[in-house]
């Protein structure tokens, strides 16, 4: 039995179409190789080794990342091998969104049916954008904000939320449909030979990337210990340019904030939360029962008006 080789050949930006490329590989226990400053020689010398292609690379603007210099590599070797294609962009995978990429980035197909194009959506990381990207992306989200609320789609409002954030929609479980189609490619002694394979992969990975994901939440409590230490000496820095009265209120207004973060009834009530339910009648003591009683006569004085402890903090608010 010949087994049924598959490559997998990727550019990615900022990481996310690189993932999707290992998990891809991992079920189909696949060679990968990254696709970055390729040359026409280096394409035509290892495509025809294989039974499948697949390229796959980020969204840029439109276009598919790399996605010309391989199919001219393709045209150029005179490699005809068939080809599954992915790409990836921060958009939902609509119907609307494959069919213009499609569109796109296959101009002069005769019938674009015959495109094997699966879409993934992936992460917008906009502080890890270029300046270029932002500029684009930019106008992208003044043009959503103009719009009225109820006019937005739903992807245009996830967008609106995730802007100057790091969000990441990517999960594996998208891969699944490419990954169906290429089996369908495959024998069923092939089918059979590859499952344990693609199992030993996707085991060897998820172990891989939970010591990823361990370590980065390491990095993460380091680079918070590292922000709080430095706040700290700033803080210091602050009080010693400051004078004895300056100083003074300025820890007296610090303690006032720590006594009402300790309190989260009353930060809940500041911050313009609900206030607190009323007990059910059921458990209220015959003393706390409130009293039936008509109204109150006016007796002709208003209540003394209450002094304001924390007057002199005004005026750094």
């Amino acid at each position: 039995m010949e087994e049924y080789r598959v490559l997998v050949l990727y550019r990615s930006k900022h990481g996310t179409t690189k993932r999707y490329a290992e998990w891809i590989a991992d079920a189909l226990d696949a060679d990968i190789i990254s696709a970055e400053n390729r040359t026409y020689r280096s394409w035509s010398e290892q495509l025809n080794n294989y039974d499948m292609l697949i390229y796959g690379g980020n969204i840029n603007g439109q276009g598919i990342n790399g996605l010309e210099n391989f199919r001219a590599a393709m045209r150029k070797g005179h490699i005809d091998r068939p080809v599954t294609y992915f790409c990836v962009g921060s958009y939902p995978a609509y119907e609307s969104t494959i069919q213009t990429h499609l569109e796109m980035n296959f101009v002069g197909e005769d019938d674009l049916s015959k495109i094997n194009l699966f879409y993934f959506r992936g992460r917008l990381d906009f502080l890890g954008m270029t300046f270029l990207e932002k500029r684009l992306m930019g106008g992208l989200f003044k043009a959503i904000e103009k719009k009225y609320p109820e006019d937005r789609t739903e992807a245009e409002s996830e967008l609106l939320e995730a802007y100057y954030d790091d969000v990441d929609w990517s999960k594996k479980e998208y891969i699944d449909p490419l990954v169906d189609h290429v089996k369908s490619f495959m024998t069923q002694e092939q089918l059979a030979y590859l499952e344990p394979r693609a199992a030993a992969n996707i085991a060897e990975r998820e172990e891989l990337e939970a010591e990823e994901a361990e370590a980065w939440d390491a990095e993460m409590k380091r680079r918070e210990a590292l922000y709080h230490e430095n706040k700290r000496k700033d803080e210091e820095r602050m009080l010693r340019r400051m004078s004895r009265k300056q100083r003074q209120r300025y820890l007296e207004r610090k303690a006032f904030e720590a006594a009402l973060t300790e309190n989260e009834e009353d930060l809940r009530i500041l911050e313009g939360g609900d206030l607190p339910e009323e007990a059910p009648e059921e458990m209220l003591s015959e003393t706390d029962a409130p009293a039936e009683a008509g109204p109150e006569e006016f007796s002709g004085e208003f209540p003394a008006e209450e002094e304001d402890e924390y007057a002199e903090f005004r005026e750094f608010e």
